[in-house]
């Protein structure tokens, strides 16, 4: 039997992190970097090495600097910033007091053209890059490491949304994100993706490309919650998620005014919605900051805490999810593990993760929405029972994704 490869040593990358600290509750993305981040600090390997783009050039850490990330982001105080930080009139920006933290422990650093040097510097034996985040694809970055004789890249693809769904992006930043793909296409060994619903983008995106490197699905771990059975309020229910045009909250307050239309006020089912407010939503927020339900049976709760929104989903008939786009999407896969039924848009990627446990409704029309809704809340229909999902959890996607790493060799870039 051939000898199965050694794992080489991880450079995590840990640019996005540094950039969410002090913004609030951590995105998806967010979460998958943080998993990560503990997983290697709990192996402990000497030799792992966490790296970030800061914003005065690059920063490597060791075990030391890591840990004091991790603490930071678990709420501990990450100090002043520096003085040139404070001259420039940053002091107070979390990011630049987080980097000045991490700086004082960093093992080494590097100008923003220096990384070849610090990764020759570092590297006395293979390493891995591994780039989770979405953040730092730049091309000194990736080609550095894609030059370096014994560097591989493994880059994680969440999702194409700003390809496929341009409407729904900032501005600019469908050319923005094409440049990351191709950048990653032209230098990465290896290209995760958290789905096969993204992976099938990926692949559509590329398909006339020259060079095209390996790529393997690699679904997201959850970290285990209760499943409680209640007891749950029949006209209870939840949307949960940054308020942004891709989670389609307008199409819930259609819902909800055809509810007050068919339904006496005493009827009324609650809609809760919990998340931060995203961009491109003025008029969105003007219209729900003006809505005679608001305050009666629409109610806006902005971002919570865990314990508070796991508390309602604990008390919910049902999670509202009318995405219209999504990579993976954690909310409906959280609430069907706690005991809440999710009814989706039906999107690909919800098929593959929740298969029958959930509703699936059209993500264009409010009218089936609303009758299921008011179905169930008139006791007509009752809303089905479902068992919980399987998910798996952190250990099986960091196993899946050590498999793929091991099972790849170094090869020429394009």
């Amino acid at each position: 039997m051939a000898q199965q490869r050694q794992a080489t040593p991880v450079w995590l990358d840990l640019t996005r992190l540094v950039s969410r600290t002090g913004r609030g509750v951590l995105t998806g993305i967010d979460r998958v970097e943080r998993a990560w981040l503990r997983h290697l600090l709990a192996q402990g390997a000497p030799e792992t090495r966490y790296l970030l783009r800061s914003t005065r050039g690059y920063l490597l850490l060791d075990h030391r600097g890591a840990s004091r990330l991790s603490a930071i982001l678990d709420g501990a105080a990450p100090g002043a910033a520096d003085l040139l930080s404070r001259v420039a009139g940053k002091g107070s920006d979390m990011r630049h007091r987080v980097e000045a933290s991490l700086r004082r422990l960093a093992v080494d650093r590097a100008l923003p053209r220096g990384l070849p040097r610090l990764i020759a510097r570092a590297s006395g034996a293979d390493l891995t890059y591994l780039n989770l985040g979405h953040s730092n694809l730049s091309h000194a970055t990736l080609s550095a490491f894609a030059s370096a004789d014994r560097a591989r890249v493994g880059v994680l693809i969440h999702d194409l949304i700003p390809i496929t769904h341009p409407d729904l992006a900032a501005t600019g930043m469908p050319a923005r994100f094409a440049g990351r793909l191709d950048r990653v296409r032209a230098c990465a060994d290896l290209v995760l993706c958290n789905s096969a619903a993204t992976m099938a983008d990926l692949e559509a995106h590329w398909q006339h490309a020259p060079r095209r490197p390996p790529a393997c699905v690699a679904h997201l771990g959850l970290d285990p919650l209760p499943r409680l059975a209640g007891p749950r309020g029949p006209s209870c229910f939840v949307m949960l998620g940054t308020i942004e045009p891709r989670k389609n909250h307008a199409l819930m307050l259609e819902v909800w005014e055809r509810l007050a239309a068919d339904l006496p006020p005493e009827r009324m089912p609650d809609l809760h919605i919990i998340g931060p407010v995203g961009w491109r939503v003025a008029p969105l927020m003007a219209r729900i900051a003006a809505h005679p339900l608001l305050g009666r049976s629409i109610h806006l709760h902005g971002p919570l805490p865990e314990a508070e929104m796991q508390a309602h989903l604990t008390r919910a008939a049902a999670l509202l999810f009318p995405s219209l786009a999504e990579g993976y999407g954690y909310p409906p896969l959280e609430a069907a593990m706690m005991g809440a039924l999710p009814i989706c848009s039906d999107l690909p990627v919800f098929r593959e993760t929740l298969g029958n446990r959930a509703v699936y409704l059209s993500v264009t029309e409010a009218y089936p929405w609303a009758d299921t809704i008011r179905k169930h809340v008139l006791g007509i229909e009752t809303l089905p029972a479902l068992p919980a999902p399987d998910v798996p959890g952190w250990p099986a996607h960091f196993e899946r994704v050590a498999r793929a790493l091991r099972g790849i060799e170094r090869k020429g870039h394009a």
